[in-house]
This record gives C-alpha cells, structure tokens and sequence, in this order.
C-alpha cells in the first residue's frame, strides 16, 4: 500500500495550517493583552492622575495628623514639664521663707522650755516655794524681751507658759482682740495639760478670739529634766498665707497644706480644712528637679485626676500645688492655626511631587502603551525611542526583547512544527514494521510446531511476547505478577543460549505481594547483569529470586547469583557513575537507571542496593512500597 501521497498530503495541509495558527495564537495573544490594558487603561486613563493626587493627598493629609499629632504630645510633655519645674521652684522659694518664720518661732518656744536664761527663772518661779511676785515679773520681762528680739515675733496671737502647780504666765500680741486670760478661762485653751507635745500639726480657732492659729506646744523642763509646765505658742495662719499674696496660682488650681495628718486649702488669706479625704498616688511620668520635691496624683471631689507638686517646708509641714490639665494644652486657636499651616504646606509640597510625577510617568507610560499596540498589529521591529535610561526604560527595553523573541519563538515553532510533521510521516510509515515482525514470528513457531521443533516454539513465543510488550504496552508500573512473566520469557530465551548451565528459582513468600506495583523491565537488566557479568565468566550457576514482605508496608524482592562476584570498588562505580553503551536487550538501561526509576517512581527511601563478595555471590536487594494502585 502506497501511503506516501495522502500521509505528504495530510501533513503539508496541517503544515500550512499550523502556521496560520501560530500566527494568529500570537496575534491573539497579543489583542487579548493589549485588550486587558486596554480596559485598565480606560478604566485608569481619566482616574490615574486623580488617584496619584487623592493618594499623596491622604499621604500628606496622614503625615500632617501624625506631625500634629506628635508634636502636641511633645509641646504638652515640655509644657508639663516646664510647668512641673516652674510650681516646684516657686514652691521651694515659699517654703524656704515660711521655714524659717517657723524656725524662728520654735526657737522663741524653745527658750521658754529649756537650756536658757529665762527657762532657769520660769523654774523659779514654777518651783520653787519660796517664788514671790518679783519672780512672776522677772520670768514675764524676760519671755518679754525673748518674744521682742525675735524676727516673728508679728505671726504670735499668744505665748503661754503654764506649770503644774496652776501658775501661767502669757505674752498676747494683740490684747484689744482677744478676752484676757484668766483662771476662769485658761481652761479653754487646748492642748495645756501636762502631756501635751504638738509640732505645727493643724489649725485650730482661737477661743479668746475671732482668728484661727496654728499652735506648738512644748514641755517646760527644770532641774533633772523633769517636766514642770508647758509653753503653748499660738501662731497666726497670716504666717502661711502672707507669702503666697504675690504668688501667680493659675486657674482651676489649688494651693493645699499638709500640717501633720491634716489638709487645709490656702484661699487668699484664709485656711480652710479639706472636707473630703484623699489620698495621693505616686506620679512617674515626670521626675521632679529637686530631690525632696514629690509628684502625686489626687482626686478632689467631682473633679478630674490633677498632678500635684508638693515641698516639705518642714517635717510635718507641706505646701503643694495641684496642676489642671489645661495647663499642659497649648491654647486652642494658635494650635489650630499651626495645624492648618502643617496640613497647608505638606499639601502643597505633595502637589508638587504629584505634579513632577505625573509628567515623568504619565508620557512614558502612553509611549508603551502605543509600542504594544503596534506589536499587536505584527510590527514586531525595535523602538530604541522607548528605551530610556529609568526603570520605565528597562521595560521599554523588556518590551523590545519580547518583540524579538516572539519573532525567533514563531521561527522555532514552525522549525519544531516541520520536524514534527516529519516525525509524524515516518511514524505512519513505520506502523507496518511491528505487524509485519509479529505476523512473521508467528509464522516461525507455527512452522516450528508443526516440525515438532518445540525449543524454537517457545523461544519465538517468548520473543514475540517480549517485543510485544516493549512496543505496546505503555503502563509506567505495573504488577509484580506481569513483570515475573516477562522476566520469564526472557529467561527462556537465555536458557536456550546457555543450555543447562543457568538455572533460575522464584520463591514468593505471599502471592498477594505479586499485586505490588514495580516500574517496568525492573528485573529484566538485573537477571541479565548476573548472566553476562556473574555467571557467564564463571561458566555455570544459579539465579534465585525471592519476593517477601519488608517492614509494615514494603516489599523486598532480591536476586542472588553464585557467579564472580563484585568488589566494594565496582558496586560504588555502577550505581553512581552513568553507563556508557551498555548492551543487552535494552541499551543505555542499566543498574543505575534502574535504581533511579524507583527512586523517583517511589521516593528516596526506595531503590537498589547490592551486595557482594568476590568469588562468592552477588546479592541485589530491590525496596518497593507495597501500592497496588498508581
């Protein structure tokens, strides 16, 4: 049969048709790509420039809230910090002044109670039995002329000294103001018994008079130290509230004092005591400049949390001043007008930079565009007008190299086209070769049946089987049972050549492991490598094939030749070094090739190992999974 003029026929028309084909496939593609642009390109042609300005306009919009935003945090962090500093050294200033109005007064005090002149005539005069009126009058002209020299001595409303035998003797800096004490009324005063000790520890109201004072009251101690009276000094609140007349208290802030457990309000000239309790809690934030200065937060009534600043002026005794919050927030307009002038100016600076990159990426962009479109149409020549020296440049230049790769790729698609067309022709031409071998080896063994030549019946059986399988059968794995049947017609076909001086035996542990899979002609190179290079040399043995299960999951084939042997040298060399022209029934189709099919037909895990002793056997181990579906 002539198949040559319709097999030409069919393959120039599939010929001229791939390269209309190829042509328009390219063409295609290249409509469908600009199309795809195309669309952004509409959808983005009036909105790029827009979204490019809405972008860097919420950049800059964003960058101005966060430099608004951190620089009110840090102009409020300096504020309260400059303002912590400012009430703390004012503090510091107050308190050294009325320190020292307090020194002044317990050391009037204190000469009335011991180690002085006028403490040895109020001993005299409380103690002794013998005391006349001249001793009442000498001890009162002395705590005179102390309460005259001292500095602070204008803060005193009264000195009493009492003893305990009922005498006392008083030193009043306002008698028109107060009722005279007597006998009668001494008893009103607190804190004259005989244990009374108290250190400027609150404020009390005078109960000969309409002012409030703050009292110190000492023991009075004679010969031996022992305690013979008490002085009660009574010192007017005008000694706390006269230095701060000139002081700046800023508004919704609060002038406190602490006298000992007790916490009065400083209100122009009057102290008024704290009605609801409170207690301060630590304030970390900041840290104050001096070290005796304490940061605290309180709450006051309905009002909000307020640092206070707080001064010892003395022990027992604290000024401190409480710190609203307004203080700390720059003032609301001229904030509002630096905010709008950020804002503003990263505006304008942003429209700027839109503006620079509009032109510089807008004109390059169309230009591309343009250059793609002319690809699309088939003019595939270079534009070296779009090949600038930027990064839009590169993609101009990428552009140009995908024009001339279509070009060379079109070129090899028609060259690799041609050639399979080619390989199609000779394909058809050879489809007669096979029938034509099979129909001929059945013939041979039918004539050899029929002659009663049975050893070339079963070899061309064999053979036919074998090349049968080799050209139709196109399964990557199949099962072990197939595989051993192959292995079988080629083992006859040997057997015949070698007569009896080869014998081989299969031993299945199970039948259902012949189930497995195992790629195709596995065994085959493996029993043919033990004939040629194991048995032959040595001119006769055995082969012995055993299948059995290994592990949980796996199967262990092996085969076993007593022929020359390997060395350690020679094993390492066949499964790593490729195999040049390696004969037999299959060339290029060796030991190694082998092991790499399992391997990469099963994994790692899986493949070829041998074993070896010189002289003795050869044993090559085959690790297969147990899967009986692909």
């Amino acid at each position: 049969m002539d198949i040559d003029k319709p097999v030409k026929h069919i393959i120039n028309r599939r010929l001229t048709l791939n390269i209309h084909e190829l042509k328009d496939i390219f063409v295609n593609a290249l409509y469908f790509s600009v199309f795809c642009r195309g669309v952004f390109t509409t959808v983005r042609k009036s909105t790029i420039k827009s979204r490019i300005i809405l972008i860097m306009t919420l950049f800059a919009l964003l960058i101005a809230a966060l430099l608004s935003f951190f620089s009110y945090e840090l102009i409020t962090y300096y504020q309260r910090k400059t303002t912590i500093q400012a009430t703390e050294f004012n503090l510091q200033l107050v308190s050294h002044i009325i320190e020292q109005d307090l020194i002044n007064l317990s050391s009037l005090a204190m000469t009335n109670s011991t180690n002085s002149s006028t403490n040895t005539l109020l001993t005299d005069y409380f103690v002794s039995p013998k005391a006349s009126a001249k001793d009442a009058v000498n001890a009162f002209n002395s705590m005179q002329e102390d309460f005259r020299i001292n500095r602070s001595n204008s803060y005193v409303r009264r000195l009493i000294v009492t003893g305990n035998n009922g005498k006392f003797l008083q030193v009043d800096n306002s008698v028109s103001t107060s009722i005279p004490l007597t006998v009668h009324n001494i008893g009103q005063i607190p804190g004259l018994n005989k244990d009374a000790v108290e250190q400027w520890e609150q404020v009390i109201k005078d109960p000969l008079s309409t002012t409030n004072g703050i009292p110190f009251v000492l023991p009075i101690y004679g010969d031996g130290a022992a305690r013979i009276g008490t002085v009660y000094l009574l010192a007017n609140t005008s000694l706390i509230t006269d230095k701060l007349k000139g002081y700046s208290l800023p508004k919704n802030s609060r002038m406190l004092l602490t006298l000992g457990n007790h916490h009065y309000q400083l209100i122009g000239d009057k102290v008024t005591a704290m009605t609801t309790p409170y207690e301060p809690v630590a304030y970390t934030d900041d840290k104050p400049v001096g070290p005796q200065t304490e940061l605290s937060m309180i709450k006051l009534e309905n009002e909000e949390s307020q640092i206070v600043v707080s001064y010892p002026v003395r022990s027992g005794v604290i000024l401190s001043q409480t710190l609203s919050n307004d203080q700390f927030a720059p003032k609301a307009n001229i904030w509002i007008l630096v905010m709008l002038g950020v804002c503003l100016l990263v505006i304008v600076l942003s429209g700027i930079i839109t503006l620079y990159l509009t032109r510089t990426i807008s004109l390059p962009v169309e230009k591309l565009k343009k250059r793609i479109d002319k690809i699309a149409q088939g003019n595939f020549l270079l534009d070296r007008n779009i090949e600038w020296k930027s990064e839009l440049g590169d993609v101009g230049r990428g552009i140009n190299r995908l024009s001339q790769d279509i070009v060379a790729l079109m070129d090899s698609r028609l060259a690799d086209e041609k050639q399979k067309q080619e390989l199609e022709y000779r394909m058809l031409q050879s489809q007669i070769n096979p029938h034509f071998l099979y129909n001929t080896l059945n013939s041979i063994k039918w004539m050899a049946t029929i002659q009663n030549a049975t050893g070339i019946a079963e070899m061309t059986t064999s053979l036919s089987r074998l090349l049968r399988s080799i050209a139709k059968d196109n399964r990557r794995l199949m099962p072990l049972r197939d595989e051993l049947s192959l292995l079988d017609d080629y083992f006859l076909i040997q057997k015949y050549r070698y007569g009896s001086t080869v014998s081989m035996v299969k031993e299945i542990e199970d039948e259902e492991l012949l189930s497995g899979l195992i790629p195709r002609f596995t065994l085959q190179p493996l029993v043919e490598n033990a004939i040629f290079h194991g048995i032959e040399p040595k001119g006769r043995g055995d082969i012995l094939i055993t299948v059995k299960k290994s592990g949980f999951a796996d199967i262990l084939v092996t085969i076993e030749d007593n022929g020359v042997g390997m060395k350690e040298e020679q094993i390492s060399t066949i499964l790593c070094a490729p195999e040049d022209g390696t004969k037999g029934v299959f060339e290029n189709v060796g030991l190694r090739s082998v092991d790499e099919r399992l391997r990469l037909a099963f994994g790692e895990n899986y493949g070829l190992s041998i074993e070896s002793e010189v002289g003795q056997y050869t044993l090559m181990k085959i690790l297969l999974p147990f899967i009986q579906k692909e």
